[in-house]
């Protein structure tokens, strides 16, 4: 059973009725880690947790095998993701999760996000366009971090919980990356019936699909692979501060 953090319920419908099209001025999509925010998120949420409860480093010796067996393409982003996940944070509550998540909240506003990537969060909602923020990173604080922000909806990955209330270490629904980013996305349109420009800002290679698919993409602070596809599919770049 998933605890109720709020989620993306906070979000508004912008439709008056299911089945009618609504046409926007515009719906801007941003990713997380390493566009918004300086760097990867998830890494230092789960090690700052780990600071703060010492007795868990223990469960991290396996994690350095986990790190060379990605590095060598043997496993993927969703099994490297849950093998850290399940190792630091499972058997986890909600109750012992909310104090750090807050406190990282609060660190990622202060001195965590981009000045310029939060100035054109401001000049998308000044145009009234739909903002969203979808991110490979978990709900655990992606959901607070959205809602301080003011984002109009937010798709991330979701974390599982078991029947008793403990992060199990495993997803709720499948990893919100590449691809599947695009799907979730393109699901959420259609259940709103949302026409209009899209709008992509994202920093990583794996976000290359929802580029493709946006009227407007920028390729933000690149990665080295998507630094090569944006020049050659002539994709803006730009570099946030």
């Amino acid at each position: 059973m998933r605890p109720d953090h709020g989620s993306a319920r906070f979000c508004q419908p912008f439709t008056g009725a299911r089945g009618t099209e609504q046409y926007v001025s515009g719906v801007a999509v941003f990713d997380l880690d390493g566009t918004l925010a300086r760097g990867d998120t998830y890494l230092a949420y789960l090690v700052g947790y780990l600071r703060r409860r010492p007795a868990r480093w223990p469960r991290t010796v396996p994690l350095a095998g986990a790190v060379a067996l990605y590095g060598a393409g043997v496993v993927s982003n969703t099994w490297i993701k849950t093998t850290f996940l399940k190792a630091i944070l499972g058997g986890t509550t909600e109750t012992q999760l909310i104090p750090w998540t807050s406190a990282f909240v609060e660190r990622l506003l202060a001195t965590g996000l981009r000045d310029e990537g939060l100035k054109v969060l401001q000049e998308r909602r000044g145009a009234g366009e739909v903002l969203v923020l979808a991110s490979a990173s978990p709900d655990l604080y992606v959901e607070p971090l959205a809602r301080h922000l003011g984002f109009d909806h937010v798709i991330c990955t979701r974390v599982g919980w078991s029947v008793d209330g403990q992060l199990t270490g495993e997803l709720d629904g499948p990893n919100c990356y590449g691809r599947q980013k695009l799907a979730r996305i393109e699901e959420w349109l259609a259940s709103e019936n949302l026409t209009g420009p899209l709008r992509v800002y994202t920093d990583h290679h794996s976000d290359l699909p929802l580029l493709q698919r946006a009227d407007w993409p920028f390729a933000v602070c690149p990665s080295r692979r998507l630094h090569v596809e944006a020049k050659k599919r002539r994709i803006p770049i730009q570099h946030w501060k």
